[in-house]
C-alpha cells in the first residue's frame, strides 16, 4: 500500500453536530416542520446533497438550491469554532508518513475552503495532496477521483470515509473502501451496503498493519 485517501468532513473532521445545527437553522427559517434530530440527520444525509435537502423537506419552489447551499455554507463557516479533528488524527497521519505512506484528502468540499480548514487545523503539512471540488454545491467527487487515479496502481490505494458515497467513489476508482461510523451517516445505513465498517480511523489503520 502506498496511498491512504481520506474523506474530510466526518472522517478527518468531527463536524456532525455543526451539520445538524446548520440544517436546523435553515429548517426553522424556511420550513414548517420540527427540527431534525441527530439520528434523523444520520439517516437522511446523502450525496448529491440536493437529495439530502429534499429529504429534509426542501422542495426548492420558493427558494433555490443555490440559495440554500450558499446559506448553509455561511452558517457552517460561522460555527467553525465548534468543529474539531477526530480523536488521534494527527498521530495517525504522522505514523502513516513514518511508514512511508502518502496521505491524500479527497473531498466534496470546495477546494479553497478545504485548504483553509486544513491550514487552520494545522494538518496541511501531513498531506501530499488535497483534492476538492470547484464549487460549494458538492455534486460529486468522482471526476476528481478518476483523474487522480489515472496514473496510480489501484492495488496501492485505499479510501477511508464515513458515507456510502465514499464507498461508491472508491468502487469507481477500483480500490478498497473502509467506512468509519463516526461521521455523517449512521452505522445501520453503512452496514446495509458495506461490509467494512469501523468505529474509528485507528481501528482501520490497525487492521491494515
Amino acid at each position: 500500500m502506498k496511498y491512504i485517501i481520506f474523506d474530510f468532513n466526518g472522517t478527518i473532521l468531527d463536524d456532525v453536530d455543526v451539520g445538524v445545527k446548520c440544517i436546523n437553522e435553515l429548517v426553522l427559517k424556511y420550513l414548517n416542520r420540527p427540527c431534525i434530530s441527530k439520528e434523523e440527520y444520520l439517516d437522511i444525509f446523502d450525496f448529491p446533497v440536493i437529495d439530502y435537502y429534499r429529504k429534509a423537506g426542501f422542495d426548492f419552489k420558493d427558494v433555490s438550491f443555490e440559495v440554500i447551499g450558499k446559506e448553509w455554507m455561511d452558517l457552517y463557516n460561522s460555527h467553525k469554532d465548534e468543529y474539531h479533528l477526530m480523536d488521534g488524527v494527527k498521530d495517525i497521519l504522522k505514523s502513516n508518513i513514518e511508514k512511508g505512506y502518502k496521505n491524500i484528502i479527497l473531498s466534496a468540499s470546495k477546494l479553497e475552503n478545504l485548504q483553509k480548514q486544513c491550514e487552520e487545523l494545522g494538518i496541511e503539512e501531513y498531506f501530499d495532496e488535497i483534492l476538492g471540488i470547484d464549487n460549494i454545491y458538492a455534486t460529486s467527487k468522482e471526476y476528481i477521483a478518476l483523474e487522480w487515479i489515472k496514473d496510480k496502481n489501484p492495488d496501492e490505494c485505499i479510501f477511508i470515509g464515513d458515507t456510502l458515497h465514499d464507498m461508491d467513489v472508491a468502487n469507481v476508482m477500483g480500490i478498497k473502501s473502509y467506512l468509519v461510523a463516526k461521521g455523517h451517516q449512521s452505522r445501520k445505513k453503512l452496514l446495509d451496503k458495506c461490509e467494512r465498517v469501523y468505529d474509528s480511523i485507528e481501528e482501520v489503520i490497525h487492521e491494515l498493519g
